[in-house]
């Protein structure tokens, strides 16, 4: 009976959480649909109204969870609950983020070793300082963008999804947040110049395979701090190191971390993520389902009749 009412009670907490954060993902992208802005090719910059909605539209999920865990907790307990305070020793959370950066890193180059191989990519040269140093100043600058996704994403989406079972609640939370993203697919984000119907499921797929990955970090460190330094990694080095090594103007559909040419690699990792899963876990996915169960439980409100409410 437990464990079916912090099912509820998680449940319940999905409805608001999603409603708010893909409306609030339409509503921002508003002014460009307005003004007819259309991302038609790879060579194409980002006007500032677009950064100006982008940022915004990062900014929402995590918004939408703090609000909904302070409302019932208060801002110190959301700031736990939402797994935001530190849960090791700095020196496990350091290495964990420094093990995240790398991830994506890892995927991508593998992906584009299938591109080239395929005749779709081909590099130039090794990235220098030059290259590298604004890139690091520009990820400084937008960590808290990444937590503005991850806080919503990992810190309150995950838990309330992993009762579907580890592996099921990680593909289901990285289709939602392809799905999050359609307002910017759409325009042309991150498939300049294909048409909406193919663009739109291939960024599903590709944040199903990639968002998994993410997911796994945030479970296996305790943490978001991991989950953005993935994310800030896959956006900040990932995707403009792909673009700057090249000799010719690449399609992000076919080169790079969300391109066709990294499914075989995220797709593996996918894999070796759920056999791990069952393999410590067995099929029931134990270790999933009480985490998920803590961390549902943690967010419910003292009831006077009955002890604990549901959760927001």
């Amino acid at each position: 009976m437990k464990r079916t009412n912090t099912w509820a009670s998680s449940r319940l907490g999905l409805v608001p959480f999603l409603a708010i954060s893909f409306a609030g993902a339409w509503i921002t992208m508003i002014p460009l649909w307005l003004d007819g802005l259309r991302r038609t090719s790879a060579a194409q910059g980002t006007p500032r109204l677009a950064a100006l909605c982008m940022i915004l539209m990062m900014l929402v999920p995590a918004l939408t969870a703090f609000g909904l865990t302070a409302r019932r907790r208060g801002p110190r307990e959301a700031v736990r609950l939402l797994g935001l305070a530190r849960a090791t020793p700095w020196r496990d959370e350091l290495r964990s983020v420094a093990i995240a950066l790398t991830i994506p890193l890892g995927l991508t180059a593998t992906g584009l070793t299938v591109a080239t191989l395929a005749g779709w990519y081909t590099p130039a040269h090794l990235p220098g300082p030059a290259t590298i140093t604004p890139l690091l100043l520009s990820a400084l600058v937008s960590i808290p963008l990444y937590f503005g996704e991850e806080l919503g994403w990992q810190g309150y989406l995950l838990p309330r999804l992993l009762h579907h079972g580890r592996t099921r609640g990680l593909l289901l939370g990285g289709a939602i947040w392809g799905a999050w993203h359609i307002p910017m697919t759409a325009l042309g984000g991150s498939y300049p110049g294909h048409p909406v119907l193919l663009g739109i499921p291939v960024a599903v797929v590709t944040a199903m395979l990639l968002g998994t990955v993410i997911a796994t970090v945030r479970l296996t460190t305790g943490s978001v701090w991991a989950a953005v330094a993935a994310h800030l990694s896959l956006n900040e080095f990932a995707l403009p190191l792909t673009r700057d090594i090249s000799a010719h103007l690449i399609d992000p559909l076919l080169a790079g971390p969300l391109s066709i040419s990294t499914w075989p690699a995220s797709t593996l990792a996918v894999l070796g993520i759920w056999l791990t899963s069952r393999r410590r876990s067995g099929p029931g996915d134990g270790a999933a389902i009480k985490f998920a169960e803590k961390t549902a439980s943690a967010g419910r409100s003292p009831s006077p009749d009955r002890g604990q409410g549901c959760s927001g």
